[in-house]
């Protein structure tokens, strides 16, 4: 079908973006969820190959950060891995994986009997959207040839930025990337995109009969895109992101992940100029957290989401909350490219003003 087609066509240039070569191939599916556990039973295939057949014989782990989307913790479970299973590494204070502990780590589930497949890199991680050292991880996995998947649904967009892309240095030598479109990439939802550094490890993730859909379950055929994924039907996700790519060119997602990128520094600056605010971390991508802090410090976590309950039933404006080493932040990912700098002094000026009024 014309989908299958595009599909291919998209994915194979999302693939030399990452810097993959002509080795690698990939799929569209229904959101970073679904993509980042299809990675994680394709590292699963690579790592415990009986698995599929078997059932599971030995108890697998992987490592992923403590600042991880929720979504890798779920598709752990839903594998079987239990929470025994999904080792979480410590963070560094600018909440990147320790990759300084990542032998130790190691070492300690081998030694609890514990078979680790892969390790999880943040592009960016979730709460603050800080990139993982994917060099070093993939120094880590390259010695004990371990699955590296990056998980970039939210950052992994940087790779269309010649400005940002350095933030995600190292992930063209990951197994798997995911990046969602429906984030930073301008697209309708549900539309992600998930990558193999080599094209043939996806066809062994769900190797299975299906007489009335394909002969042999072994052939890598890429127009049969249900031997690769969970859906058999699925929308025409391709269509959406082949749309603009025809209409505006492929620079423009290099220039809106650019402009949020840049308002996310430019709001971090407004916020460190203030007295009334503070920062939680320098933020290298559009998500920044900072918080009210002109009240006693054993009142600033409830302080804080009182004010954020006040904004949402306020209808100005709508921001999320994160805590971070115990500590309340105000959240904002920005996201809308028609967002101005004069709309976050305003956001700012409208926390002063609630705060003041009690």
């Amino acid at each position: 079908m014309a989908s299958n087609a595009l599909e291919r066509v998209v994915t194979d240039w999302v693939a030399k973006k990452i810097g993959y070569n002509t080795d690698a191939a990939g799929l569209l599916t229904s959101g970073g969820s679904l993509a980042n556990l299809t990675a994680l039973l394709t590292a699963r295939k690579a790592q415990a190959t009986e698995v599929w057949e078997e059932g599971h014989n030995e108890q697998l782990a992987v490592l992923v950060s403590e600042e991880a989307h929720y979504c890798i913790d779920r598709a752990a479970r839903i594998m079987g891995m239990g929470s025994k299973g999904i080792i979480k590494v410590p963070v560094n204070e600018r909440y990147q994986i320790r990759t300084d502990l990542l032998e130790e780590y190691l070492q300690k589930a081998k030694t609890e009997g514990l078979k680790v497949i892969a390790v999880i890199g943040c592009a960016g991680s979730t709460a603050t959207g800080s990139y993982d050292d994917l060099n070093a991880l993939a120094d880590f996995c390259k010695k004990h040839h371990l699955w590296l998947h990056v998980d970039g649904a939210h950052g992994g967009a940087v790779v269309f930025s010649e400005k940002y892309r350095h933030l995600a240095k190292g992930i063209e030598r990951a197994d798997s990337v995911v990046i969602d479109f429906h984030k930073m990439l301008m697209t309708p939802a549900l539309n992600t995109a998930l990558i193999f550094k080599n094209g043939e490890d996806s066809y062994r993730t769900f190797a299975q009969k299906a007489q009335y859909l394909w002969d042999s379950q072994q052939t890598p055929e890429w127009y049969h895109s249900g031997k690769r994924a969970f859906e058999c039907t699925k929308f025409m996700m391709s269509v959406k992101v082949y749309s603009i790519l025809k209409t505006y060119g492929e620079e423009v997602f290099a220039e809106n992940v650019n402009r949020l990128y840049d308002l996310g520094k430019a709001f971090a600056k407004m916020i460190r100029e203030r007295p009334d605010f503070e920062l939680a971390v320098e933020p290298e991508a559009n998500i920044v957290n900072f918080r009210y802090k002109k009240v006693p410090e054993s009142e600033l976590n409830e302080y804080n989401s009182a004010i954020r309950q006040s904004l949402l039933e306020s209808g100005k404006f709508y921001i999320v909350q994160t805590m971070l080493q115990g500590k309340r932040y105000l959240r904002t990912s920005i996201m809308n490219p028609l967002t101005t700098e004069q709309d976050l002094a305003a956001l700012l000026d409208e926390i002063v003003q609630l705060a003041t009024q009690g």
